[in-house]
């Protein structure tokens, strides 16, 4: 007499151990490119926010040094202090620290 199989084990076929092997390496080389992949993903979003941030502050040190340009040009025309945070936004503190390093600059030049 045979025993007859359960009918979810008749379906089972057995692997050879180089089959085994051979989708263990599939396996382990798809994971390996996911990670990867993730890696990669990751480092490029990273690399786009350091970038914007990085764009951005250096947007707005470029501008305040501008603005410090502009300030620098009115204190030689000898405008008030008030008059050029008025047009610049910059503290009247800014306007003087900028007044007394541009003379202690300009007397080393001069």
């Amino acid at each position: 007499m045979v025993a007859k199989l359960h009918p979810m084990v008749a379906g089972v076929r057995y692997l050879s151990a180089e089959e085994i092997d051979r989708r263990l390496a599939d396996a382990e080389e798809k994971h390996r490119r996911d990670i990867e992949d993730r890696v990669q993903g990751a480092y490029e979003e990273g690399f786009k926010i350091g970038f914007e941030k990085g764009f951005e502050k250096g947007f707005e040190k470029g501008f305040k040094i501008g603005l410090q340009k502009v300030a620098l040009q009115f204190l030689r025309k000898k405008w008030s202090h008030e008059e050029i945070a008025e047009i610049t936004d910059l503290s009247i503190d800014e306007i003087r620290h900028l007044e007394s390093t541009h003379s202690s600059q300009q007397a080393v030049t001069d």
